[in-house]
Order: structure tokens, then C-alpha cells, then sequence
């Protein structure tokens, strides 16, 4: 076995954990984290169940599942060998049981969860208006000039605006109602914002990663901000 059972644990949450403070969506920070992983799960049937039972633990906390990984993971765990494992004899009698309960437990959580069919790794809708808010609070505790507001969230979430176009109608829409609700309405790129949600259509999402109620949401969301900042 490459790691031991702690290792493991610590070393691929430590690194997932590193991606989502590189500003990384946390669908790109599991992907990242299971390619750095996934040669090293090739070793022995004990790396390959301690990487399949963690990432598929770190996946149960997101939003959603893309299907395909979901379905990979699945199968990689119904497939594990735990006859082979305990050959293998580098686990105490406690981290195999351990291990075969929180395996039963994920397959199980997994079923649960809604998935993404949408192919491109982006953030999902409440991520996004989590994090995008989330910003501008440490800005606005951080500088007591606002003139750059604009420029700053938007330099910050450039990289995602550029990914999808639900991405980027997303950032605005946050950034332009927390503008009029500070009453920053009068800030540097403030008609920047507007033009772009004025140029939104609904049509532009519908065939990425929101789902019809989202569209709906962020729709609303835009009319409303754009009316106030008439």
C-alpha cells in the first residue's frame, strides 16, 4: 500500500482542500484531486478501495454528481475485493471493518444524490452565488474604498465567466444586486454590468449546466436588479 489509512484520509482531503482555495469549483477540485489519485489506486485492491471510498465521501458533500462519475465510482467500488484486501494485510482489523462500512455507506449515499449530465466542469447555481457573495463580503471588510469593486470580483471570477455563459450571467447578476444594495450604484463599470445583463436570454443557458428551475431563477433575478438600477 502506498499511504496508510491515515495518510490517505489526510493527504486527499488536504490536496482537494488546496484546489477549492485556489478558487477552483469544487466539481474541478474532486476531478483534479482523483487524477492526481487515480494511478496510485492501481497498486493494490487496499490503495484502490481507500481512494474510491474517500473521493466518492468528498462527492456526497457537492450539489450534484456528474453521471459518468458516478457511475465509475460505483462500479469501482461494488467491484473491490475485500477477500483480496484482507490478503493484502495492510489494514488493522478495525480499518477493514471500518472501510467496509463506509464503503456500504457511500454506494448507498450516492444513489441519492441528483446528477449533472452536463459534460464541462463549471460550478453549479448555489456554489456560485455562495462564493461570488462570499467575495464581496471579505472585499467590502477588506477595503474601505469601493471604487474597484468591479474590476476586482470581476478579475477574481474571470476564468469562470469565460466557461459558460450560465457562469458568467451568474456573477453579474450577484455582483449587480449586491451594487445596488450597498448603494454602490454610482461605482466604475457599474453600465458595464448592465449592458451585459441586458443582453442576457434565457436561451443562452438552457442547454448547459442550470436546470429549468435555475434558468427561471436567474431570469427573475436579472428583470429585477435591472429594474432597480434603472
Amino acid at each position: 500500500m502506498v499511504y496508510s489509512y491515515e495518510e490517505y484520509e489526510e493527504y486527499i482531503h488536504e490536496d482537494y482542500k488546496e484546489l477549492i482555495e485556489e478558487k477552483m469549483s469544487r466539481g474541478e477540485a474532486i476531478a483534479r484531486t482523483f487524477n492526481e489519485y487515480d494511478m496510485l489506486a492501481k497498486k493494490s485492491e487496499t490503495d484502490k478501495a481507500l481512494f474510491c471510498t474517500i473521493i466518492s465521501e468528498i462527492s456526497l458533500s457537492h450539489e450534484k454528481i456528474p453521471y459518468t462519475f458516478k457511475n465509475y465510482m460505483e462500479q469501482s467500488l461494488v467491484e473491490l475485493d475485500f477477500k483480496v484486501i484482507k490478503q493484502e494485510n495492510s489494514l488493522t482489523s478495525e480499518q477493514y471493518i471500518d472501510l467496509i462500512n463506509r464503503k456500504d455507506y457511500v454506494l448507498q449515499e450516492l444513489k441519492k444524490k441528483p446528477l449533472d449530465y452536463y459534460p464541462r466542469v463549471c460550478w453549479y447555481y448555489d456554489e456560485l452565488v455562495e462564493e461570488v457573495q462570499k467575495f464581496i463580503n471579505n472585499y467590502k471588510l477588506e477595503n474601505e474604498n469601493t471604487d474597484s469593486i468591479v474590476t476586482t470580483v470581476l478579475q477574481r471570477f474571470e476564468r469562470d465567466c469565460k466557461n459558460t455563459k450560465s457562469e458568467k450571467f451568474i456573477v453579474y447578476t450577484t455582483l449587480a444586486e449586491n451594487l445596488y444594495n450597498q448603494g454602490l450604484t454610482g461605482v466604475e463599470g457599474i453600465e458595464d454590468i448592465k449592458h451585459v445583463l441586458q443582453s442576457f436570454s434565457i436561451k443562452d443557458v438552457s442547454d448547459e449546466q442550470l436546470t429549468k428551475d435555475e434558468q427561471e431563477k436567474l431570469a427573475n433575478r436579472i428583470k429585477i436588479v435591472l429594474s432597480n438600477l434603472k
